[in-house]
């Protein structure tokens, strides 16, 4: 009779395995509550000169450090942060191999890695737990499960675990901390899951807190491009406002030119010619130069350099003179030769210049005198437009800078020019009032830190 051959025992599939082992999930799951509750009444009783020897008292107090250690994972507002700080915290409680963070996305169906942390076969594993319904599982019964690695025992039975700990924010499944250990199973404690749904939460707190600044940043950055357009908006209609008057400042040494150059193909040239055509040239040169230097984009950050505010205030000026010319309007400059450069933004504070000479000339309609004080007061530079136009109502004089507040008549203003005037201000740390009086004029006083506020 033969002898009878060794029986060769067939690899057991997956599901196989996931059977054989499945009674044994409940020994390593507590809720996350339960444990908290424990943890709180051993501590109060050592506080409170229980009974405890040297290693439970040093358990203890390695408890209530995790929990000091894990809030640093749930204000982390960064994921490689959040993920490192995890990690780091979990290998105080068991070995890890690899471990990521997988958040759900529940329209696509999939975990998605929070980070790059991890191998692709991580990933893959995250993946198969939730079409195998256990990340369900986990969300719904809120627990934390240990499962072996099945690909690895089924390649050559070394033992290797996963550890699943759900990620719950506001009783909501928000995805899943997934640890490879070497850890047997037989050897996890309550203590050791319960450690690691302490620190899993901590990451939904810090993931959360990401998100919503994320959203922050987001909508910071929105509202600063658009407060970059809507300034960049006024400056060219501030323009386009002037276009009458600049047109017509350009017409007057074009004129010129062609004149003198009918002159020369004539052949009837007269005095210094070319001084003229030179003068005429620069001339349309500056003006060009003034409207290009003041209409070129504003970014959205405000880029801060030593101003000297008797030199932009002039610049305006010129910008809006032939205007005011034409509107039988002066200038009276009674500018400090001692004020120092301040820290700030030339293009914004340029806008806010001409938009105080812009709304002075419309209370003149009749004509009459500008008057731009600049001194230092304070330890503050201060700037004063005063005109003698029409004046402000004690009624109108709180709604000055509130946006879309306006006196002119239909389609001569938006009201925004003067609330743009006190955001720019606002950003220089700087304050913007106005002094009124019916019938006699109106006063915007501008005063600038001289050196900017630490912040």
């Amino acid at each position: 009779m033969p002898m009878n051959e060794p029986l060769i025992q067939p690899k057991k599939s997956r599901k196989e395995l996931l059977n054989e082992i499945e009674p044994q999930f409940e020994r390593f799951i507590e809720s996350r509550e339960q444990y908290i509750h424990i943890l709180e009444s051993t501590i109060n009783s050592v506080l409170q000169g229980g009974k405890k020897n040297v290693d439970e008292t040093s358990s203890v107090d390695e408890l209530v450090v995790m929990q000091r250690l894990s809030n640093s994972i749930g204000t982390a507002v960064e994921p490689n942060a959040i993920i490192t700080t995890l990690i780091e915290l979990t290998e105080q409680v068991i070995p890890v191999n690899e471990a990521g963070i997988f958040l759900f996305d529940a329209s696509a169906k999939r975990l998605l890695p929070l980070t790059a942390h991890g191998s692709q076969k991580l990933v893959d594993e995250a993946q198969q737990q939730l079409e195998s319904g256990i990340v369900d599982w986990l969300f719904a019964e809120k627990k934390t499960v240990v499962i072996p690695d099945l690909s690895k025992l089924i390649e050559d039975g070394s033992s290797r675990n996963y550890v699943l700990v759900p990620l719950m924010l506001r009783r909501q499944g928000i995805g899943i901390y997934l640890i490879q250990t070497p850890k047997k199973q037989e050897e996890f404690s309550h203590q050791d899951v319960q450690l690691l749904s302490v620190l899993a939460n901590q990451a939904a707190v810090g993931i959360e807190n990401w998100r919503v600044n994320a959203q922050l940043v987001k909508a910071n950055n929105e509202l600063k491009m658009f407060q970059a357009q809507m300034l960049q908006a006024a400056k060219l209609a501030a323009v386009g406002e002037l276009a009458a008057s600049i047109v017509h400042e350009i017409k007057n040494p074009v004129q010129i030119l062609v004149m003198q150059m009918n002159l020369v193909m004539t052949d009837r040239l007269q005095g210094d010619w070319k001084g003229m055509l030179d003068t005429q040239i620069k001339r349309l040169s500056d003006i060009t130069r003034r409207l290009m230097n003041f209409s070129h984009s504003v970014g959205e950050e405000y880029e801060y350099e030593p101003v000297d505010l008797n030199k932009e205030v002039k610049f305006i000026a010129d910008i809006i003179a032939h205007d005011y010319k034409n509107n039988n309007i002066i200038f009276q400059f009674n500018l400090s030769e001692h004020l120092p450069t301040i820290p700030g933004s030339v293009n914004h504070l340029q806008q806010v210049f001409l938009n105080m000479l812009i709304n002075a000339r419309d209370a003149m309609p009749k004509g009459g005198t500008m008057i731009i004080t600049t001194e230092v007061k304070n330890f503050r530079a201060v700037i004063i437009f005063s005109d003698t136009g029409t004046g402000i109502s004690q009624e109108n004089m709180s709604k000055l800078f509130t946006p879309f507040f306006t006196t002119k008549e239909a389609g001569k203003g938006t009201g925004l020019g003067l609330s743009i005037c006190n955001k720019i201000v606002s950003n220089h740390k700087g304050e913007i009032k106005a002094e009124s009086e019916e019938g006699k004029g109106t006063s915007f006083i501008i005063s600038l830190p001289i050196k900017r506020e630490v912040k």
